[in-house]
Protein backbone atom coordinates (compact mmCIF):
# COMPACT_ATOMS: atom_id res chain seq x y z
CA UNK A 1 0.00 0.00 0.00
CA UNK A 2 2.81 2.58 0.82
CA UNK A 3 4.59 1.64 -2.80
CA UNK A 4 1.33 2.34 -4.56
CA UNK A 5 0.51 5.22 -2.95
CA UNK A 6 4.10 6.48 -3.27
CA UNK A 7 3.84 5.90 -7.26
CA UNK A 8 -0.35 7.43 -7.28
CA UNK A 9 1.34 10.90 -5.96
CA UNK A 10 5.09 10.56 -7.79
CA UNK A 11 6.76 10.74 -3.98
CA UNK A 12 9.32 9.08 -2.74
CA UNK A 13 9.99 6.19 -1.07
CA UNK A 14 9.42 6.01 3.25
CA UNK A 15 13.03 5.80 4.70
CA UNK A 16 13.47 2.76 6.34
CA UNK A 17 13.95 4.27 9.69
CA UNK A 18 10.94 6.28 9.76
CA UNK A 19 7.62 5.69 11.17
CA UNK A 20 4.66 4.32 10.17
CA UNK A 21 2.41 5.46 12.74
CA UNK A 22 0.14 7.32 9.93
CA UNK A 23 -0.26 4.29 7.86
CA UNK A 24 -0.59 1.62 10.36
CA UNK A 25 -3.63 3.97 11.97
CA UNK A 26 -6.98 2.29 11.82
CA UNK A 27 -6.39 0.30 8.97
CA UNK A 28 -9.87 -1.11 9.03
CA UNK A 29 -10.74 2.41 7.28
CA UNK A 30 -8.90 1.91 3.88
CA UNK A 31 -10.48 1.47 0.68
CA UNK A 32 -7.87 -0.33 -1.63
CA UNK A 33 -8.59 -1.41 -5.02
CA UNK A 34 -6.56 -4.84 -6.52
CA UNK A 35 -6.54 -6.04 -10.14
CA UNK A 36 -5.28 -10.20 -10.08
CA UNK A 37 -3.61 -9.52 -6.64
CA UNK A 38 -1.92 -6.39 -7.07
CA UNK A 39 -2.69 -2.54 -5.84
CA UNK A 40 -4.02 -0.28 -8.60
CA UNK A 41 -6.08 2.37 -6.33
CA UNK A 42 -5.35 3.36 -2.56
CA UNK A 43 -7.86 5.71 -0.34
CA UNK A 44 -8.61 5.44 3.62
CA UNK A 45 -10.17 7.67 6.11
CA UNK A 46 -9.25 8.25 9.60
CA UNK A 47 -12.15 8.92 12.57
CA UNK A 48 -11.53 13.02 12.98
CA UNK A 49 -13.43 15.45 14.44
CA UNK A 50 -14.16 19.17 13.10
CA UNK A 51 -14.23 21.92 15.05
CA UNK A 52 -17.98 23.62 13.89
CA UNK A 53 -18.93 27.88 14.45
CA UNK A 54 -19.69 27.69 17.79
CA UNK A 55 -17.24 24.86 19.28
CA UNK A 56 -19.21 21.75 18.98
CA UNK A 57 -17.11 19.07 17.59
CA UNK A 58 -18.42 17.01 14.34
CA UNK A 59 -17.66 14.09 13.93
CA UNK A 60 -16.24 13.59 10.42
CA UNK A 61 -14.57 11.39 7.96
CA UNK A 62 -10.84 12.35 7.60
CA UNK A 63 -10.14 11.34 3.49
CA UNK A 64 -6.57 10.71 2.92
CA UNK A 65 -4.39 9.01 0.71
CA UNK A 66 -6.02 8.83 -2.26
CA UNK A 67 -4.64 7.72 -4.87
CA UNK A 68 -4.78 5.25 -8.71
CA UNK A 69 -2.20 4.06 -10.15
CA UNK A 70 -1.31 6.13 -13.34
CA UNK A 71 -1.73 2.57 -15.03
CA UNK A 72 -5.54 2.39 -14.55
CA UNK A 73 -6.49 5.81 -14.74
CA UNK A 74 -10.20 6.74 -15.97
CA UNK A 75 -11.32 2.90 -15.08
CA UNK A 76 -13.68 4.02 -12.39
CA UNK A 77 -11.63 3.12 -9.93
CA UNK A 78 -11.15 6.51 -7.87
CA UNK A 79 -15.32 6.91 -8.09
CA UNK A 80 -15.65 3.38 -6.48
CA UNK A 81 -13.65 3.76 -4.03
CA UNK A 82 -14.99 7.27 -2.48
CA UNK A 83 -18.78 5.82 -2.67
CA UNK A 84 -17.08 2.90 -0.01
CA UNK A 85 -15.70 5.84 2.25
CA UNK A 86 -18.75 7.50 2.36
CA UNK A 87 -20.73 4.45 2.36
CA UNK A 88 -18.60 3.94 5.84
CA UNK A 89 -18.77 7.10 6.94
CA UNK A 90 -23.05 7.02 7.04
CA UNK A 91 -22.16 3.91 8.83
CA UNK A 92 -20.24 4.96 11.58
CA UNK A 93 -22.58 7.85 12.12
CA UNK A 94 -20.30 10.73 10.65
CA UNK A 95 -22.14 13.13 8.83
CA UNK A 96 -19.23 14.88 7.12
CA UNK A 97 -16.52 13.83 4.84
CA UNK A 98 -13.47 16.31 4.81
CA UNK A 99 -10.07 16.12 2.52
CA UNK A 100 -7.57 18.51 1.37
CA UNK A 101 -7.07 18.15 -2.27
CA UNK A 102 -3.66 17.63 -4.19
CA UNK A 103 -5.38 18.79 -7.12
CA UNK A 104 -8.21 20.57 -6.71
CA UNK A 105 -10.46 19.92 -9.92
CA UNK A 106 -11.36 16.35 -8.41
CA UNK A 107 -13.73 16.40 -5.77
CA UNK A 108 -16.15 18.51 -6.77
CA UNK A 109 -17.96 15.98 -8.13
CA UNK A 110 -17.83 13.71 -5.33
CA UNK A 111 -19.74 16.81 -3.11
CA UNK A 112 -17.05 18.60 -1.70
CA UNK A 113 -16.84 22.52 -1.47
CA UNK A 114 -13.73 24.53 -0.40
CA UNK A 115 -14.88 25.15 3.14
CA UNK A 116 -11.91 27.15 4.39
CA UNK A 117 -8.75 29.14 2.70
CA UNK A 118 -5.67 29.61 3.62
CA UNK A 119 -3.06 32.60 3.20
CA UNK A 120 0.43 31.96 2.46
CA UNK A 121 1.77 35.59 3.49
CA UNK A 122 5.93 36.96 3.12
CA UNK A 123 7.67 40.21 4.60
CA UNK A 124 11.29 41.25 4.04
CA UNK A 125 12.51 41.87 8.18
CA UNK A 126 13.89 45.02 7.82
CA UNK A 127 10.94 46.86 6.65
CA UNK A 128 8.29 45.24 9.18
CA UNK A 129 7.95 47.40 12.33
CA UNK A 130 4.51 46.71 14.99
CA UNK A 131 3.02 49.09 16.53
CA UNK A 132 3.28 50.22 19.87
CA UNK A 133 1.74 48.22 22.33
CA UNK A 134 1.43 47.16 25.95
CA UNK A 135 4.47 44.78 27.13
CA UNK A 136 3.65 41.35 26.78
CA UNK A 137 3.14 39.90 30.87
CA UNK A 138 4.37 36.42 29.25
CA UNK A 139 7.57 34.73 27.69
CA UNK A 140 8.82 32.76 25.44
CA UNK A 141 11.23 29.65 25.65
CA UNK A 142 12.69 27.73 22.88
CA UNK A 143 12.61 24.01 23.73
CA UNK A 144 14.41 20.86 22.34
CA UNK A 145 12.30 18.27 20.10
CA UNK A 146 12.28 16.12 23.17
CA UNK A 147 10.03 18.53 25.24
CA UNK A 148 7.93 20.03 21.84
CA UNK A 149 6.74 16.17 21.58
CA UNK A 150 5.54 16.49 25.20
CA UNK A 151 4.30 19.86 24.84
CA UNK A 152 2.43 20.87 21.62
CA UNK A 153 0.31 18.10 21.11
CA UNK A 154 -1.60 19.35 24.47
CA UNK A 155 -1.82 22.83 23.13
CA UNK A 156 -2.95 21.65 19.77
CA UNK A 157 -5.46 20.25 21.42
CA UNK A 158 -6.71 23.56 23.50
CA UNK A 159 -6.69 25.68 20.99
CA UNK A 160 -7.94 23.37 18.20
CA UNK A 161 -11.46 24.17 20.21
CA UNK A 162 -11.25 27.72 19.48
CA UNK A 163 -11.79 28.04 15.64
CA UNK A 164 -14.03 26.12 13.21
CA UNK A 165 -12.30 23.99 10.39
CA UNK A 166 -9.74 22.95 13.09
CA UNK A 167 -9.22 18.96 13.26
CA UNK A 168 -7.64 16.50 15.64
CA UNK A 169 -4.36 15.11 15.25
CA UNK A 170 -4.71 12.00 16.61
CA UNK A 171 -1.35 10.72 18.62
CA UNK A 172 -0.62 8.19 15.29
CA UNK A 173 -0.63 10.98 13.34
CA UNK A 174 2.30 13.10 15.05
CA UNK A 175 4.96 10.92 14.28
CA UNK A 176 4.51 10.02 11.13
CA UNK A 177 3.36 12.89 9.22
CA UNK A 178 4.46 15.70 11.94
CA UNK A 179 7.78 14.70 13.06
CA UNK A 180 8.63 12.20 10.08
CA UNK A 181 8.01 14.19 7.01
CA UNK A 182 7.72 18.24 8.68
CA UNK A 183 9.86 18.29 10.89
CA UNK A 184 12.94 15.92 9.88
CA UNK A 185 12.71 17.45 6.54
CA UNK A 186 14.42 20.97 7.64
CA UNK A 187 17.57 21.23 8.45
CA UNK A 188 17.85 23.85 10.88
CA UNK A 189 14.36 23.70 12.73
CA UNK A 190 13.52 25.37 15.97
CA UNK A 191 10.81 25.23 18.54
CA UNK A 192 9.46 28.10 20.49
CA UNK A 193 6.84 28.19 23.38
CA UNK A 194 4.53 31.00 24.64
CA UNK A 195 3.94 31.09 28.21
CA UNK A 196 0.95 33.64 29.91
CA UNK A 197 1.71 35.57 33.26
CA UNK A 198 0.35 32.45 34.81
CA UNK A 199 2.92 30.01 33.41
CA UNK A 200 0.37 28.06 31.51
CA UNK A 201 1.82 27.03 27.64
CA UNK A 202 -0.94 28.86 25.52
CA UNK A 203 0.94 28.82 21.89
CA UNK A 204 3.58 27.92 20.16
CA UNK A 205 5.48 28.76 17.15
CA UNK A 206 7.67 26.02 14.81
CA UNK A 207 9.81 27.45 12.25
CA UNK A 208 12.94 26.32 9.67
CA UNK A 209 15.16 28.52 8.49
CA UNK A 210 17.12 28.25 5.28
CA UNK A 211 19.96 29.99 3.35
CA UNK A 212 20.42 30.43 -0.54
CA UNK A 213 23.97 32.24 -1.89
CA UNK A 214 27.42 32.28 -1.12
CA UNK A 215 28.52 32.40 2.50
CA UNK A 216 28.41 36.08 4.21
CA UNK A 217 25.88 36.77 1.74
CA UNK A 218 23.21 34.12 1.91
CA UNK A 219 20.24 35.16 1.80
CA UNK A 220 17.93 33.86 4.96
CA UNK A 221 14.62 32.70 5.22
CA UNK A 222 12.71 31.96 8.80
CA UNK A 223 9.40 29.76 7.51
CA UNK A 224 6.59 28.85 9.61
CA UNK A 225 5.48 25.13 9.73
CA UNK A 226 3.66 25.55 12.34
CA UNK A 227 2.14 28.29 14.53
CA UNK A 228 -0.30 27.47 17.27
CA UNK A 229 -2.81 30.21 20.12
CA UNK A 230 -5.25 30.11 22.82
CA UNK A 231 -5.42 33.97 21.93
CA UNK A 232 -5.04 36.34 19.68
CA UNK A 233 -2.77 38.24 21.89
CA UNK A 234 -0.78 35.34 21.98
CA UNK A 235 -0.47 34.68 17.74
CA UNK A 236 0.59 38.46 17.81
CA UNK A 237 2.88 37.76 20.26
CA UNK A 238 4.70 34.96 18.21
CA UNK A 239 4.54 37.03 15.19
CA UNK A 240 6.84 39.41 17.06
CA UNK A 241 8.86 36.58 18.10
CA UNK A 242 10.12 35.51 14.65
CA UNK A 243 10.45 38.86 13.25
CA UNK A 244 12.86 39.32 15.81
CA UNK A 245 15.20 36.30 15.41
CA UNK A 246 18.26 37.87 14.29
CA UNK A 247 20.21 36.85 10.98
CA UNK A 248 17.20 36.29 9.19
CA UNK A 249 16.27 38.44 5.84
CA UNK A 250 12.59 37.48 4.89
CA UNK A 251 9.78 35.47 7.19
CA UNK A 252 7.74 33.40 5.66
CA UNK A 253 4.21 31.07 6.43
CA UNK A 254 3.30 28.03 4.28
CA UNK A 255 -0.62 28.33 6.30
CA UNK A 256 -2.42 31.06 7.75
CA UNK A 257 -5.38 31.97 8.39
CA UNK A 258 -7.73 34.69 5.87
CA UNK A 259 -7.97 37.08 8.90
CA UNK A 260 -4.38 36.74 10.09
CA UNK A 261 -3.66 39.85 11.93
CA UNK A 262 -0.46 40.66 11.10
CA UNK A 263 -1.49 43.08 8.55
CA UNK A 264 -3.01 45.08 11.38
CA UNK A 265 -0.34 44.96 13.59
CA UNK A 266 2.62 46.34 11.48
CA UNK A 267 3.42 49.98 10.71
CA UNK A 268 3.16 49.94 7.02
CA UNK A 269 1.09 46.75 5.56
CA UNK A 270 2.10 47.08 2.69
CA UNK A 271 4.85 45.18 3.44
CA UNK A 272 3.15 42.36 4.50
CA UNK A 273 2.88 40.43 1.03
CA UNK A 274 -0.14 38.04 0.48
CA UNK A 275 2.21 35.48 -1.79
CA UNK A 276 -0.34 32.85 -2.13
CA UNK A 277 -4.23 32.44 -1.15
CA UNK A 278 -5.28 28.53 -1.51
CA UNK A 279 -8.18 25.80 -0.89
CA UNK A 280 -7.56 23.85 2.17
CA UNK A 281 -10.10 22.41 3.88
CA UNK A 282 -13.03 20.60 1.55
CA UNK A 283 -15.70 19.29 3.16
CA UNK A 284 -19.17 17.20 2.03
CA UNK A 285 -21.78 17.31 3.82
CA UNK A 286 -23.30 13.31 3.64
CA UNK A 287 -26.06 14.15 5.98
CA UNK A 288 -27.52 18.28 5.32
CA UNK A 289 -29.55 18.25 8.42
CA UNK A 290 -26.98 17.40 11.12
CA UNK A 291 -24.02 19.66 9.76
CA UNK A 292 -26.40 22.63 9.78
CA UNK A 293 -28.37 21.82 13.21
CA UNK A 294 -24.39 21.13 14.73
CA UNK A 295 -23.23 24.75 14.42
CA UNK A 296 -24.65 28.17 15.97
CA UNK A 297 -24.85 30.99 13.99
CA UNK A 298 -24.04 35.12 14.36
CA UNK A 299 -27.40 36.38 14.16
CA UNK A 300 -31.44 34.84 14.76
CA UNK A 301 -33.10 34.11 11.97
CA UNK A 302 -34.52 31.60 9.43
CA UNK A 303 -33.49 29.88 6.21
CA UNK A 304 -34.60 27.08 4.12
CA UNK A 305 -32.21 25.50 1.85
CA UNK A 306 -32.63 22.39 -0.48
CA UNK A 307 -29.58 20.34 -1.26
CA UNK A 308 -28.78 18.42 -4.34
CA UNK A 309 -26.63 15.60 -2.89
CA UNK A 310 -24.29 13.30 -5.59
CA UNK A 311 -27.10 10.28 -4.79
CA UNK A 312 -29.33 11.83 -6.50
CA UNK A 313 -31.75 12.95 -3.27
CA UNK A 314 -32.51 16.20 -2.61
CA UNK A 315 -33.10 17.02 1.59
CA UNK A 316 -34.56 20.47 2.46
CA UNK A 317 -33.59 21.82 6.11
CA UNK A 318 -34.98 24.56 7.88
CA UNK A 319 -32.35 26.25 10.00
CA UNK A 320 -33.89 28.93 12.49
CA UNK A 321 -31.22 30.21 15.30
CA UNK A 322 -32.10 32.74 18.38
CA UNK A 323 -30.27 33.34 21.36
CA UNK A 324 -31.54 29.90 22.56
CA UNK A 325 -29.43 28.41 19.80
CA UNK A 326 -29.97 26.37 16.69
CA UNK A 327 -32.47 24.51 15.68
CA UNK A 328 -32.72 22.37 12.61
CA UNK A 329 -35.76 20.26 11.20
CA UNK A 330 -36.16 18.94 7.74
CA UNK A 331 -39.59 20.35 6.05
CA UNK A 332 -41.75 20.00 2.74
CA UNK A 333 -42.01 23.26 1.77
CA UNK A 334 -40.65 25.85 -0.79
CA UNK A 335 -36.43 26.54 -0.19
CA UNK A 336 -35.10 29.78 0.33
CA UNK A 337 -32.25 28.99 -1.29
CA UNK A 338 -31.38 25.90 -3.68
CA UNK A 339 -27.63 24.50 -4.04
CA UNK A 340 -25.67 21.44 -4.66
CA UNK A 341 -23.67 19.40 -1.81
CA UNK A 342 -20.49 21.34 -2.78
CA UNK A 343 -22.02 24.77 -2.17
CA UNK A 344 -23.31 23.40 0.99
CA UNK A 345 -19.77 22.47 1.77
CA UNK A 346 -18.33 25.84 1.16
CA UNK A 347 -21.30 28.16 3.22
CA UNK A 348 -21.15 25.27 6.13
CA UNK A 349 -18.29 26.91 8.28
CA UNK A 350 -19.12 30.55 7.22
CA UNK A 351 -16.16 30.30 4.84
CA UNK A 352 -17.55 31.50 1.71
CA UNK A 353 -21.13 34.24 1.50
CA UNK A 354 -24.06 32.61 0.50
CA UNK A 355 -24.44 35.98 -2.24
CA UNK A 356 -20.55 35.12 -3.30
CA UNK A 357 -22.04 32.05 -5.01
CA UNK A 358 -25.28 33.26 -5.70
CA UNK A 359 -23.63 36.21 -7.94
CA UNK A 360 -22.02 33.72 -9.18
CA UNK A 361 -24.66 31.60 -10.39
CA UNK A 362 -24.22 28.73 -8.05
CA UNK A 363 -27.18 29.21 -5.92
CA UNK A 364 -30.57 29.60 -6.91
CA UNK A 365 -32.49 32.44 -4.89
CA UNK A 366 -35.89 31.90 -4.36
CA UNK A 367 -36.58 34.68 -2.08
CA UNK A 368 -33.90 37.41 -2.75
CA UNK A 369 -34.51 38.91 0.79
CA UNK A 370 -33.79 35.68 2.48
CA UNK A 371 -29.97 36.45 0.83
CA UNK A 372 -28.73 39.34 3.34
CA UNK A 373 -30.44 37.11 6.34
CA UNK A 374 -28.39 33.60 5.46
CA UNK A 375 -24.81 35.69 5.01
CA UNK A 376 -25.68 37.75 8.00
CA UNK A 377 -26.40 34.18 10.06
CA UNK A 378 -24.03 31.82 8.31
CA UNK A 379 -20.68 34.69 9.31
CA UNK A 380 -18.40 33.18 11.79
CA UNK A 381 -15.32 34.93 13.44
CA UNK A 382 -13.05 34.30 13.93
CA UNK A 383 -12.66 33.14 10.03
CA UNK A 384 -12.91 28.87 9.60
CA UNK A 385 -9.38 27.96 8.91
CA UNK A 386 -7.68 24.37 9.03
CA UNK A 387 -3.85 24.90 10.56
CA UNK A 388 -3.25 21.12 9.76
CA UNK A 389 -2.63 18.68 7.20
CA UNK A 390 -3.62 14.74 6.85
Amino acid sequence: MLVADQRGFGGVPLRPESSRSWALGELDRTRVAFENGRIVGVSRTYTFELTMPGGALLPAAAVSWVSVQPTHRRRGILTRMMASMHDDARERGEPAAILTASESSIYGRFGYGVAAWNLRLAADRVHIAFSQHAPDAGCIRLVDKDEAKRALPEMYDRGRLLRAGMVTRPPFWWDQVYWDFFVARVKACFFAIHTDASGHDDGYVVYGISAEGPPGTAQRELTIIDMQAESSATWIELWRYVFGVDLVDRVATILSPVDDPLRHVVVDSRRVEVTGVSDHLWLAPLDPLRVLGSRRYSVPGRVVIMTHLPDGSAPTVAVEASEAGTTCEAVNEPADLTCDSTVLGMCALGGNRWSDLAYAGRVEVRRPEVLPRADAMFLTSPAPALLSFF
